[in-house]
């Protein structure tokens, strides 16, 4: 059985979907709050007999054991944490889920399932510093750590405590550090602001991205199924990884969704724009280390990635599940 913490968030259902579809094993979500209605919601496009969901808080060492006692756990996939806004809002708590939870299942691995084969960690390009502390064309994938803030802080350490458990126990580890996601299920920060714009097209609306700087962008079900080929393929060892994105400016990115826009039948309501801002997070950050170990990582190409969450988004307003009050 698989664990996947944080199963409910972007990541986590679109792994949670993948592993459904590509899988044979049964899948233990774990969240601090299940329902069923948020499960048959997420998981609404895929065949759910092989998901378990539990309530699992990750800064909860008893919460944690148990679940490892009741289920015969064979892999993990730790995506399970605070976003930066509740991190900056309440350290304490970030410390103890962000950082806390690492350890508490690192714990409960050497308890419970000393032969496990399989850990892959939900790390964040959060862990380098701002582009301009890097002064060649691309960032290379280990290049020196330099957070900005307690989430990439405490994901860095998570890293290191991974890298001592991989060594003491053999048992191989990935940690990955996504980019900016966009797409179906992404919906906090300043850069969800893309596909926030994504969701004003297909409800008919304007809408203005803040910022004009250039990202690494990456469609959310190509995450899902990266962490999910880093939990199933072949692999040894500790490894941290980059995954393949595309730098784009926002202009870029406004003439992409222009075009997905017209493919998808909503040109003529298209008004989306872009302002002054300038975001410091990283961007041309190299990825080559992914596809060496993991090579059928996939990348989907760009329009045709958001035609697609037009489509999940114009899907989404035919159900109810999303309209104007949804854009805050």
């Amino acid at each position: 059985m698989i664990l996947v913490t944080g199963g409910y968030g972007c990541i986590g259902a679109e792994l949670v979907k993948y592993l459904l579809r590509t899988t044979a094993e049964e899948i233990l979500l774990g969240s601090r709050t299940v329902t069923s209605e948020r499960t048959a919601r997420t998981f609404h496009d895929v065949d759910t007999s092989k998901l378990t969901c539990i309530e699992l808080d990750v800064s909860d060492q008893s919460q944690i054991d148990q679940a490892f006692k009741q289920y015969t756990i064979t892999r993990v996939a730790h995506l399970g944490a605070l976003q930066t806004p509740d991190c900056n809002a309440n350290r304490d708590l970030g410390l103890q889920i962000n950082l806390g939870g690492t350890q508490k299942l690192i714990e409960a691995v050497k308890s419970f399932s000393p032969n496990l084969e399989r850990f892959v960690f939900a790390s964040s390009i959060a862990v380098y510093g701002p582009r301009a502390s890097y002064p060649t064309p691309r960032v290379p994938l280990m290049a020196e750590p330099n957070p900005v803030n307690v989430y990439g802080v405490w994901k860095h350490a998570s890293e290191q405590l991974l890298q001592l458990f991989a060594e003491e126990t053999q048992v191989p580890t990935a940690s990955i550090r996504p980019g900016v996601l966009f797409g179906p299920g992404r919906d906090q920060g300043l850069t969800s602001t893309p596909t926030k714009a994504l969701k004003c097209i297909a409800l008919g609306r304007p809408y203005k991205i803040p910022f004009w700087s250039k990202q690494d962008y990456l469609y959310a079900p190509d995450v899902g199924a990266a962490f999910g080929i880093a939990l199933t393929e072949p692999f040894s060892g500790y490894g941290t990884f980059t995954l393949p994105a595309r730098t784009m400016a926002m202009a870029e990115v406004v003439a992409a969704m222009k075009e997905a826009a017209t493919e998808a039948g909503l040109a003529d309501t298209f008004d989306v724009s872009f302002g002054d801002d300038e975001v410091p997070f990283i961007c041309d950050i190299e990825f080559d280390a992914m596809l060496e170990a993991f090579p059928t990582t996939p990348q989907t190409d760009f329009t045709r990635a958001l035609v697609a969450s037009l489509n999940v988004y114009k899907d989404q307003i035919a159900k109810g599940w999303l309209s104007e009050a949804d854009i805050a």
